[in-house]
């Protein structure tokens, strides 16, 4: 098929960057160019990712994005050429109407994350607001380079958050899915992480969303993606294609299947396909 006038929407972490599960992750040169020529081609690129602002934020510039759904869609971007990192992470920032934010008011936040620890006392769980995570637990035992805050949840700022996190273990995941509130949506990403965020915050509404802005039908859209949490965006885009890596789960419901992360799989489609 061809790719021409088409919005490729791609996933960062094990899709097009490089990496294992556990280990550094990176934008190879291969990629970075396929992405270009995507761009010469005359298409648009969209990044829709879990990242947050600081960690993808030169990421999406590499890549050439014209829009990118940060936290999974719970910041939407649609100008990512003129929007700043400082405009990005903070939820007060109100100047750039290219920047939607579909959050979760810290207060709401701090009254479900004390729900769940008078039932799951043990549950790793924080808050993300404004590119801080305030944690209960030390959050390098899982993402070592991470910095975050300590807290006992008395002490957070008022303001709109992007999501809680937890990393529930085996023996606490069905309590805690028995415990999300009916406001909130349950996204899993990797196995590990678990978020409970706006139900708003989709990366298929995000989609929808640059779809409408930049006026693309969803049907010309390219969705590449790995995980679970990508599953509702390449079941609903024009052409769904998972990286050979990608979930038994996603690799069902794609139309294709490209050569994995570490095989710059994304970019092969590409160079293929144009």
């Amino acid at each position: 098929m061809s790719a021409g006038g088409k919005l490729l929407v791609v996933d960062l972490d094990l899709t097009a960057l490089c990496g294992d599960e556990y280990g550094e992750r990176w934008l190879s040169e291969r990629s970075e160019k396929a992405f270009a020529a995507a761009r010469q081609a005359g298409n648009m690129v969209m990044v829709a990712t879990a990242r947050p602002p600081m960690t993808a934020y030169d990421l999406v510039h590499r890549i050439g994005a014209s829009a990118c759904a940060y936290h999974n869609g719970g910041a939407v971007d649609l100008d990512c050429e003129h929007s700043s990192l400082m405009e990005l992470s903070d939820d007060q920032s109100t100047g750039n109407s290219n920047i939607l934010r579909f959050g979760v008011p810290v207060r709401r936040c701090l009254e479900v994350c004390c729900q769940l620890l008078s039932q799951i006392p043990k549950l790793r769980i924080g808050i993300e607001f404004n590119d801080t995570r305030y944690t209960n637990f030390d959050l390098t035992e899982v993402w070592p380079s991470q910095e975050y805050k300590l807290t006992d949840f008395s002490d957070l700022p008022v303001g709109m958050a992007e999501k809680i996190l937890m990393f529930p273990t085996q023996e606490q995941r069905e309590q805690v899915r028995a415990l999300v509130p009916s406001d909130m949506a349950l996204l899993i990403s990797e196995d590990v992480l678990w978020l409970l965020m706006n139900p708003k915050a989709t990366k298929l509404d995000a989609t929808n969303l640059a779809c409408q802005h930049f006026g693309i039908p969803l049907s010309n859209t390219i969705a590449f993606g790995d995980d679970l949490i990508d599953m509702d965006l390449l079941e609903h885009a024009g052409c769904g294609v998972a990286v050979a890596n990608a979930k038994p789960e996603l690799k069902t419901i794609a139309n294709e299947i490209c050569p994995s992360n570490n095989d710059d799989g994304v970019a092969q489609w590409i160079e293929k396909q144009l």
